[in-house]
């Protein structure tokens, strides 16, 4: 497998916009009657920034879905089962901005997806989801706040035990920021139902 190279937001942006448009959307959310709604440039930021919503869309029965997508080329695809949350930025010199996406994500739904070829070449390589997992944010978030799930600093991969799961919360190598890791076959086992919408790749 090839070695994970280090890429920039502005690197990554191009790739992520090229995957929803050209994936997500007739791949996932026409499958599931979603239609985006157009937004005003100002609102869309305003709820990208402060409510970690990517996308606002309407179902056939007009009701709104919120949307925070993440996605990430094909060296993850045999090497993790899990999706991760930015959590903290401690070296942020600015208080307000030490907490990370966990805190403040107000989207409804999430969509975590693997591609099937690489971001340095995806215009050509990439033309699906080599897995793909939409969840529910609040009854995960719930299961935090309930002490069903445990986060932890002095494990490096998640865990069951007596009916709660346990996961990392580990730092990038650089130390700009942490994030928390929820292993997607494991919501399933003790949660079916509860939390995830629809998948492919990760469980059976």
């Amino acid at each position: 497998m090839a070695e994970k190279k280090s890429t920039s937001y502005s690197f990554d942006r191009p790739f992520t916009n090229f995957v929803h448009k050209n994936i997500a959307v007739p791949q996932i959310y026409k499958a599931l009657g979603w239609e985006e709604v157009n937004l005003p440039a100002e609102e869309k930021e305003r709820i990208d920034i402060h409510d970690s919503i990517d996308y606002t869309m309407r179902d056939k029965s007009g009701n709104i879905k919120t949307v925070q997508e993440r996605f990430r080329d094909n060296y993850y695809s045999t090497k993790y089962n899990d999706v991760t949350f930015r959590y903290r930025r401690d070296n942020n010199p600015h208080a307000d901005r030490q907490q990370s996406e966990f805190f403040k994500i107000k989207a409804e739904f999430f969509l975590y997806g693997i591609t099937n070829g690489s971001k340095f070449n995806f215009e050509k390589e990439v033309s699906g989801f080599s897995k793909h997992c939409l969840f529910l944010v609040k009854p995960l978030l719930q299961k935090i706040e309930s002490g069903n799930i445990i986060i932890k600093e002095s494990i490096h991969k998640s865990y069951t035990q007596g009916g709660k799961l346990f996961i990392p919360h580990n730092f990038n190598k650089d130390g700009s920021s942490s994030f928390i890791a929820f292993d997607i076959p494991s919501l399933n086992r003790l949660w079916p139902g509860e939390i995830i919408i629809l998948q492919k790749g990760f469980y059976q």
